[in-house]
């Protein structure tokens, strides 16, 4: 326990921590609870904190490793050290991925044969990310090499490694910062990732599918409306599709841009478009569709908002997350079909939050 906190530039706060490390199975678990009774908000956490973390003995390379939106990052620490940041933001090289909790709850440090498992123990709001960093810097910024001596001018050469706790804790507040465990493991990236899945597979419970979309059958994604309005088919022309879809024994129709405004416009509202055909329009093509042996999926984006729509400024903007300054957070969005959208111009979205 720390009774108290120094500041390099406001002193000694009135700020508790609370630290308690505990044994469960194969990992060790910090538990952090924080106690804020100063003037300051305090912004984040770094909990636990490794102050040199060291490559294993007889490892040709040492990486981070952890899962972003589609697919991975592998991020080198040892024998070069990869910046993330650019040098006129951070003092010493960084790695500081945009990705952590909950799109990347764990991080592999690792080489070819071992690592060490590093990942939220509970399922929060908080958001965690991963950071590390080479003191105190190169011996070649040409090749990101790491310095092979102990010391460069009487500085101890070593990388720091934390996970950081996006907290925000208000004065008077007190607030548990989201559980880290860690693990080791021996094996590929593969053998770390079973971690990971193990404690995910004691609290998240996927719906059961139905047993039609557990075969492997192909699919179509159907375009009928883009975001710039290309009305490229009527409801009522849907079953002449899926009777061509039979022919070439394409079981699932993936229907895109069947809601107002076409696809990602209106969003969150998934109303029909009426300029496609009716309600009964749309029912009626599925029902025939599913009479041919082909299911209709629809396309949808309920976490998204159009910032284009009425709806969007009028109300929605009240219900978006706001940043420090009280604008709400905004994603360009995906582009589409016309230069002015894939130049991100004239892109609509929002990510919604509500």
């Amino acid at each position: 326990m720390w009774d108290g906190v120094r500041s390099e530039r406001a002193g000694d706060l009135q700020i508790r921590i609370i630290t308690d490390v505990c044994v469960e199975d194969r990992q060790a678990v910090w538990y952090t609870k924080i106690e804020n009774k100063s003037p300051y908000v305090v912004e984040s956490a770094y909990s636990p904190y490794i102050g040199d973390l060291s490559h294993p003995e007889g490892a040709e390379w040492f990486k981070t490793f952890l899962y972003d939106y589609a697919d991975a990052w592998e991020l080198k620490l040892w024998p070069s050290f990869q910046c993330t940041e650019g040098d006129h933001g951070v003092d010493f090289p960084t790695q500081f991925p945009t990705s952590g909790a909950p799109c990347a709850p764990y991080v592999l440090l690792r080489d070819s044969s071992q690592g060490l498992y590093v990942g939220v123990k509970e399922v929060t709001g908080q958001f965690v990310a991963w950071h590390s960093e080479l003191r105190p810097g190169y011996d070649s910024a040409m090749e990101s090499r790491v310095p092979c001596q102990e010391e460069i001018a009487g500085k101890p050469v070593h990388i720091r490694f934390a996970p950081v706790h996006m907290c925000y804790i208000q004065p008077g507040e007190t607030e548990e910062l989201t559980p880290i465990a860690l693990e080791a493991y021996e094996g590929d990236w593969q053998k770390g990732v079973d971690i990971y899945k193990r404690w995910r597979d004691t609290w998240s419970h996927p719906a059961q599918p139905p047993e039609w979309a557990c075969e492997p059958h192909p699919w179509l994604q159907l375009h009928i409306n883009s975001p710039e309005d290309e009305l490229r088919l009527r409801f009522t022309e849907l079953p002449k599709v899926a009777a061509e879809c039979v022919q070439y024994g394409i079981r699932v129709i993936q229907l895109v841009g069947w809601n107002h405004g076409g696809q990602d416009q209106g969003n969150p509202s998934h109303d029909f478009d009426p300029r496609l055909g009716t309600l009964d329009e749309l029912k009626q093509a599925i029902a025939e569709c599913q009479a041919l042996g082909v299911r209709i999926v629809l396309f949808t984006k309920f976490t998204w908002a159009d910032r284009a729509t009425e709806w969007f400024r009028r109300e929605l903007v009240n219900e978006a997350i706001k940043d420090p300054y009280g604008d709400y957070y905004h994603y360009n969005g995906y582009e589409y079909q016309t230069p002015a959208q894939l130049l991100n111009i004239n892109t609509r979205m929002e990510p919604g939050h509500w």
